[in-house]
Order: structure tokens, then sequence, then C-alpha cells
């Protein structure tokens, strides 16, 4: 290797040593956040065991979703293979959550492509919330920042069903959201309407900083999560609704 070359790898890893060492922090913090979940829920051997049949109160199953739940710190976990993908599971539980008549509004600004097929923003699903007679609004942010005036203005007409937030900036050139920004949105939020659903997108935000949306006051989490390795409870991935 050039020589050059090998003394700007020094200079950069050395500019860039203080972040190594925040994102080595914030790994070592989470992977002992979920080696407690493990010995707290008491996996044991059985629970990765093969079962027969139809699954029925399956206790790997629910094993891992009583895993899930702790490590996020939810009230309760749904991990199933069922769901295929993070669009999927967005698309269940505002199906789940929303009735005809209903307002959802985004206040992180336009979610992401597929998202919007579901809701009806974008496409001619027959299948959409929008056909169902389910509203859509949203509020986008600012500078990478979430409107709050606005957000809390809208929010006094109280006829709203529930609040989206996606973390991850998915296709868009803004900026993902730190949990820093979803908490003071979130306090804003309850600030004006206690009743509200609070769901938050939190597809490819896991454990990249100490604490989840659960842990701020979000009602519901949303999230997908692919795994190296096959298990026979999460077949590489892993969608939790918390």
């Amino acid at each position: 290797m050039n020589k050059k070359i090998e003394n700007l790898k020094v200079e950069v890893e050395e500019e860039i040593k203080s972040i190594l060492s925040k994102i080595d922090k914030t790994c070592e913090i989470n992977s002992k956040k979920v080696i407690e979940a493990f010995q707290e829920c008491n996996l044991q051997e059985n629970h990765l065991n093969s079962s027969t049949g139809y699954g029925i109160d399956e206790p790997g199953r629910n094993k891992i979703e009583e895993i899930y739940s702790k490590i996020f710190k939810s009230e309760d976990a749904l991990v199933r293979t069922q769901l295929v993908s993070g669009t999927h599971a967005l698309a269940v539980t505002l199906s789940a959550l929303l009735r005809p008549g209903d307002t959802m509004i985004s206040i992180s600004g336009e979610p992401y492509d597929t998202l919007q097929t579901v809701i009806g923003i974008t496409g001619e699903s027959k299948s959409s919330l929008k056909e169902y007679g389910i509203k859509y609004e949203q509020i986008d942010l600012r500078d990478n920042e979430f409107d709050i005036e606005k957000i809390k203005t809208r929010l006094r007409a109280n006829n709203v069903k529930l609040v989206e937030i996606q973390r991850s900036k998915g296709y868009s050139t803004r900026k993902s959201l730190t949990i820093e920004k979803i908490e003071k949105a979130i306090e804003a939020v309850r600030q004006v309407n206690k009743e509200v659903i609070i769901m938050v997108d939190n597809c490819y935000g896991e454990f990249v900083e100490e604490r989840e949306p659960i842990e701020l006051g979000a009602d519901i989490v949303v999230r997908i999560t692919y795994e190296k390795s096959r298990c026979r409870n999460c077949n590489i991935r892993c969608i939790h609704s918390g």
C-alpha cells in the first residue's frame, strides 16, 4: 500500500477516534441490555427446540417475544415470520389501529414510498387506508427539526387518532431523527393531547442510541430486524410491535 494512503488512514482514524469510541460505548450498553434480557427471561435449551402442531402457545415464540418486550421496555411484543417486511408490519399496525373516519398525521414529513401506497397518497390500491375512509395529513420537518408549534396547533383540534413518526430518513435527503428530537416531539404532543396514539416507525433505528422510542412515551413501535443467521423463531426477519 502506498505510504501516503497509510498515513492518511492513521490521520482519519485519529480524527474520528472520539466518534468511534462513542459508537463502541453505545454498542456495549445495548449488548449488555440484550444479554440481561436473555438472563432475566430465563431462556433455556427447550425454547430453542423445534416444535410440532399449529404453534398454539408455542414456548419458543412466546419466549422470544418476552425477550423483545424486555429489551425495548414495552408491555408486549409481536415477533412473527408472517410479517415479511417493514411495510407489511406498518400496514398491519395501521389497519389495526385506525377505523373509517379516523385521521392519522405524519409529523416527520413524507413517509417511505411503499408506505405511501399503503396510506393511499400514491398508487391506486383498492385496499389502501384512503379507500377505507381513513384520512391522512402530514406536517413537514423544518431544517431537520419537528415543527413543534404547528404540531401542537393541529392537535388542539382534538380530532386526530394517530400520530406517526418515521425515525429513519428512508430514501429522502433529510437526516434521520435522533432519540432526543423524538422525545421533544412526543412531549409536545402529550402537552395538548394525552389520548392520541403515537406510533414510531423505528425501522433501522434500533440500538443506534442508548434509549428506544417506547421509553420516551411512544405507544407502539414498529421495526424490522435482519439477522445474519436463520433461527426457528425469527427466520432472518424479526418484526417487533411494542
